[in-house]
């Protein structure tokens, strides 16, 4: 309960002397008084809530769209705008020269990368092959050479002719070598040539997918049951793109489920940092005055965006899902969204008003019976927006200063004042 009180804040005093001792005159200047209000402290629960304005959004809203859609021509369309449509029904197709063109083109890139990878595996075999023969011929040839140094000449080779015949051992030692040598380069070689030819088959590879994906998305077909709200082309014009929705959904077609909405809106980067996912989120419609729901917090943006307006304030998406939509509710519906991120139930609480901070803590002025104010050091707990939880320093039945027209209380917090229609 608030009362106003008037407390007694100065009395003046005026001294005169009279002349020869006569006596003293005292006089005394009327009391100034200062009507102050209270505010009882009691037993509240207390809570904090942030709020922000939404919009009602499709929980399912995307665009589809055709591979290759700069060159693509649309051959059947089998919906209209409004339809509602099944999961896995045929929307539409586009023709398929091109598409089948492409698989063609990159199924003759996977043959060439293998011919390649063939190839190379050929090489390195005859190398290997050289490498064996050469190694044969030197050692052939080093035994050659020792049997004529040591004058023990093969049968070939008579003793006269023994310069001759190391010599030609000689040669063919070295002849042997150098074609080891160029073996061994060949089967060097090998390797990086392997490892390009397979680099091009995985390419190669990833281009038939992709072709072949393409080819079996010439035929749109809808992911989820949905309805069409918007169709870029009609049959033998070149696909286009359109963009609409409450989010700007772009794509060929675009769909969505218009039986589950969830609320789209930006909360100030000061209140999303008490929003978590699960929460309960109250909802209140413009165009729908008499429904009040309860929703659901499922999705907090990662990244903040700055007004564009140059307000420079940082806001975030919070994702609201509605469990049921009241009848009439329509997607692009203007919505007001509250959620309770903090409270404490059936605590000692004080108006805000009547909290000030000093530079050690928070104090209240506290008034006794006689109408004297005492500044009393108090230990908060919640704070929300009228009331603020009092853990230390005051009692349930206390009276605290909310306010005054003079200078003897504080007459703001720095909390906040009082909620709307409640008078300081």
């Amino acid at each position: 309960m608030k009362t106003r009180t008037k407390v007694i804040t100065g009395i003046a005093i005026g001294a005169v002397v009279v002349a020869g001792g006569a006596g003293i005159a005292v006089s005394l200047a009327p009391a100034q008084e200062t009507t102050v209000l209270t505010e009882e402290v009691a037993v509240r629960d207390v809570d904090v809530t942030v709020a922000a304005s939404g919009t009602v959004s499709p929980a399912v809203e995307f665009g589809l769209q055709f591979p290759g859609a700069a060159a693509a021509t649309l051959a059947s369309l089998s919906v209209e705008v409004g339809d509602t449509v099944e999961a896995g029904a045929v929307l539409a197709a586009i023709e398929t020269a091109s598409l089948e063109s492409a698989v063609t083109g990159a199924r003759a890139s996977v043959a060439a990368a293998r011919a390649s990878i063939a190839n190379a595996e050929t090489s390195a075999d005859q190398a290997r092959q050289a490498i064996s023969a050469a190694d044969q011929a030197i050692t052939a040839a080093q035994l050659a050479i020792e049997n004529v140094v040591d004058e023990f000449p093969a049968a070939s080779y008579p003793q006269p002719n023994e310069p001759l015949a190391l010599l030609n051992a000689q040669k063919q030692k070295v002849t042997a070598e150098a074609s080891l040598e160029t073996a061994r380069r060949q089967l060097e070689a090998y390797y990086p040539q392997k490892a390009s030819a397979e680099a091009s088959l995985r390419s190669a590879l990833d281009q038939l997918d992709a072709a072949q994906a393409d080819l079996s998305r010439a035929t749109m077909t809808a992911p989820v049951a949905s309805t069409v709200i918007a169709i870029a082309s009609q049959v033998g014009e070149p696909i286009g793109t359109t963009s609409v929705g409450v989010n700007g959904t772009s794509g060929f077609m675009v769909l969505a489920a218009l039986d589950t909405f969830v609320v789209e809106a930006d909360f100030a980067e000061s209140d999303v940092v008490g929003i978590a996912d699960g929460q309960s989120v109250t909802l209140e419609f413009d165009a729908l005055p008499d429904s009040r729901l309860e929703g659901t917090v499922t999705e907090i943006d990662a990244y903040g965006s700055v007004d564009a307006t140059g307000g420079s304030i940082t806001t975030y998406g919070v994702t609201i899902s509605i469990p049921t939509a009241p009848a009439g509710l329509k997607a692009g519906m203007t919505v007001q969204a509250s959620i309770t991120t903090e409270e404490a139930n059936g605590v000692i609480s004080a108006p805000v008003t009547a909290i000030s901070e000093r530079e050690d803590g928070y104090v209240a002025l506290v008034q006794a019976d006689d109408g004297s104010v005492e500044e009393v050091p108090v230990e908060i707990g919640v704070r929300g927006g009228y009331y603020v939880e009092i853990v230390s320093g005051l009692s349930a039945g206390d009276r605290v200063v909310t306010g005054s027209d003079g200078e003897l209380p504080p007459t703001s917090s720095g909390f906040g004042g009082p909620p709307e229609g409640v008078e300081d």
